[in-house]
């Protein structure tokens, strides 16, 4: 498992008598659209310079897995990998019956034509067992022309890569860290449209037709530097709502993307680093942020969400990119791993 190295700053769980139920799901939201394809990142440590973390447990990671998919198919694993990482990563040791890669190949500033050979490589080796690849990681963070031009270019050859090498059932796109926020009017703003401008600047045609799904990392009140607290359950809705809106009107028609192509939620979390920010709390918030996305996968066109992360790198850190786990950094689990998993055998695909 190579862990990610760079992080984007930017219907609830009732507490009753100290158990978790789970609402009611809708019956014509079940109907309205595919269930949601649910999947996480198995890791813990999340960036933010953390040397102290404990090392991951295969057999624990292996056994809450299992937990969570609960025999459900697809399940997706969230991976991270640069050009110069080992293959196979660790990560693949973890792939079992249902169980997929959702890999993102980073750029980290090497020249076009290295650039372009890894994705190459990299395509052709883990595609046999990935159903998705997102070029690059969070370019709208630092939104430079490199990174640009790594994107522009390396979506259309990571595609080319795909077809040549017949993996049809492999999806190409990439990820953002997406957001959107109410100004002085009240109307939702994007703070990240240039970025998709300037993006647009530098594609073709062979762009649109090369992306598969646009991955969206959604972290309102996850308690990272710079993201303000949120506590009110229906601020944090509105957020999801909104931004999945920007994201499908704003966003994506500016390259050329319609609605046919669909957006993946690829990363949500939410910290418990500080005594206000409760396991309680990460389960009332993440169980709402989870029914927003799915009560808009129709009208946006959303097939999955993955939970950023499994458990956290070092718990009781002051640091937000510490305990973003649904689990302890010892495995054992928070209230929102059980929700998380009662989530996915409600409402999941399987």
């Amino acid at each position: 498992m190579n862990r990610r190295q760079r992080w984007g700053t930017v219907a609830a769980a009732v507490v009753v008598a100290g158990a978790f139920v789970l609402p009611a799901v809708p019956a014509e939201a079940a109907v309205a659209a595919p269930p949601l394809t649910f999947g996480i990142y198995p890791g813990g440590y999340a960036g933010g310079g953390s040397t102290t973390g404990k090392p991951d447990d295969p057999a624990k990671i292996s056994a809450a897995l299992g937990t969570l998919q609960h025999g459900r198919s697809p399940f997706l694993l969230r991976d991270y990998i640069g050009c110069d990482s080992p293959f196979p990563d660790d990560e693949m040791s973890l792939l079992a019956p249902g169980r997929r890669l959702d890999l993102v190949i980073s750029y980290t500033g090497q020249s076009m034509a290295d650039w372009l050979a890894c994705l190459r490589t990299e395509v052709k080796r883990y595609g046999p067992v990935t159903d998705t690849i997102s070029v690059t990681l969070e370019e709208n963070i630092l939104h430079d022309s490199k990174g640009l031009d790594a994107l522009a270019q390396g979506v259309v050859v990571a595609k080319q890569a795909a077809e040549s090498n017949g993996l049809h059932r492999l999806q190409i796109g990439f990820d953002e860290v997406a957001a959107s926020f109410p100004d002085d009017s009240g109307q939702w703003v994007d703070p990240f449209i240039q970025f998709w401008h300037d993006l647009a600047g530098r594609v073709g045609p062979d762009f649109a037709r090369s992306v598969d799904f646009i991955g969206v990392d959604l972290y309102p009140d996850s308690g990272l530097p710079g993201v303000p607290d949120t506590p009110e359950l229906s601020d944090v809705t509105d957020f999801v709502h909104h931004t999945l809106d920007v994201v499908r009107t704003q966003e994506m028609p500016t390259v050329g993307l319609g609605r046919n192509v669909p957006i993946r939620v690829s990363e949500n979390g939410y910290s418990t680093n500080t005594p206000a920010r409760s396991s309680a709390d990460q389960a009332k918030i993440l169980t709402g942020e989870i029914l927003a996305v799915n009560a808009d996968r129709k009208a946006e066109n959303v097939v999955s969400f993955e939970m950023f992360d499994l458990r956290d790198d070092v718990t009781g850190s002051p640091s937000g990119f510490d305990n973003l786990g649904l689990m302890t950094d010892d495995y054992t689990p928070k209230p929102m791993f059980w929700v998380y998993g009662g989530l996915i055998a409600t409402i999941g695909r399987h």
